[in-house]
């Protein structure tokens, strides 16, 4: 099991930077580090490689040490094993994709390097890669020999960091169950960065949600998707909609709750707080549907009346600002705006669940 403590302060002269301050176990199956961009991410699994040495705390793979700033223990990264894939690949350009799985290969079980190496190729279906340059292979190849390379080290635990993010979404869908086929065979821990819920949910056996240096929330990550518990937690995994609200009231018997939000009153989840309390709610934009029409027969507690502020579209999603008397994001697809005929100043009715407001601490 990987256990580190992790304490860092990141680029800043002044010594006025982010700290980065966390302890990290991962054990069996794959450990996600989720969050956004400056978080932290890259920097903690470059101090568990040991490409860098954090200001305080301690390290160790097992019985292995890493690290220790008390007692002074810096083990060297090419002692780690270590399996790192970075996002940009960083594949040799003048060697073949089988000399740069070569490159630092360990034998195993009996095999040569050579023997591992071509184990690896066939398990990624990457046979017909091996005498070409990277220069000369696509995206999700380039990634497939990356991930070869630092498994033929024979390491310990792999690191892996965003390694799907320059890759298109089909060749992304692949990499994923290959990802985590890999991790069941290899039996190593794998520590998997990532800012994509998708990849998060389907890899993740665990997650850690990082937000400006700390650990934020932890758990299974479908249940922090859907149950964030704070309002950072909400903003780091996309719980776009975040409201400040007071308690109307109450029915129990219905396990329901009345909010109101502004001018807006909204049904949520029973909590209990006493009526008058100040509560923050958060809902995903994909949670919300869009109707034109007001529904009745619907399982959807809340159906509120509202108008089309904005549409910002984007290549595969629409989002869409619609005021209730306060302001909800709501992603759409492209073809639902189409269908609906929606654009600013259209009226619409939302429906929104109570089971999909999540109390927020």
């Amino acid at each position: 099991m990987l256990d580190a403590r992790i304490r860092k302060r990141l680029g800043s002269r002044d010594g006025r930077g982010p700290v980065i301050d966390v302890h990290i176990r991962a054990a069996d199956g794959i450990t996600v580090l989720f969050g956004a961009s400056g978080a932290g991410k890259t920097s903690i699994l470059r101090a568990v490689a040991g490409i860098t040495d954090p200001d305080q705390g301690r390290i160790s793979l097992g019985d292995t040490l890493f690290f220790d700033s008390a007692s002074g223990v810096r083990m060297p990264m090419r002692k780690r094993r270590v399996g790192y894939v970075f996002q940009n690949h960083r594949l040799f350009p003048h060697l073949s994709a089988l000399d740069n799985v070569l490159y630092g290969a360990r034998a195993r079980e009996g095999r040569s390097p050579r023997d591992r190496a071509r184990e690896l190729f066939s398990l990624l279906g990457i046979e017909r890669t091996a005498d070409r340059h990277p220069g000369q292979l696509s995206g999700g190849e380039q990634q497939r020999v990356a991930l070869a390379r630092a498994l033929a080290a024979d390491p310990a635990i792999m690191l892996l960091d965003e390694p799907l993010s320059a890759v298109d979404v089909a060749t992304r869908s692949l990499l994923v169950e290959e990802i985590a086929e890999i991790q069941r065979k290899s039996g190593i821990p794998f520590v998997y960065v990532t800012h994509n819920h998708t990849e998060a949910i389907r890899l993740g056996k665990n997650m850690l949600v990082i937000d400006e240096g700390r650990i934020v929330q932890e758990g299974a990550p479908l249940e922090i998707f859907n149950a964030p518990r704070t309002a950072p937690v909400a903003r780091v995994v996309g719980a776009e909609n975040i409201f400040v609200g007071r308690v109307l009231g109450h029915h129990p018997e219905d396990g329901i709750t009345s909010i109101e939000l502004g001018s807006c009153k909204i049904e949520a989840s029973y909590c209990g707080l006493p009526p008058g309390s100040r509560v923050t709610l958060g809902i995903r934009s994909e949670d919300i549907l869009v109707s034109r029409e007001r529904i009745t027969q619907t399982s959807a507690r809340n159906v509120l009346e509202g108008v089309i502020r904005h549409i910002i579209r984007d290549m595969d999603r629409a989002e869409l600002i619609v005021s209730c008397g306060v302001d909800f994001k709501v992603s759409v697809t492209p073809a639902t705006v189409r269908i609906l005929e929606l654009e600013p100043g259209v009226r619409v009715y939302l429906l929104v669940k109570a089971r999909a407001l999540h109390l927020l601490a």
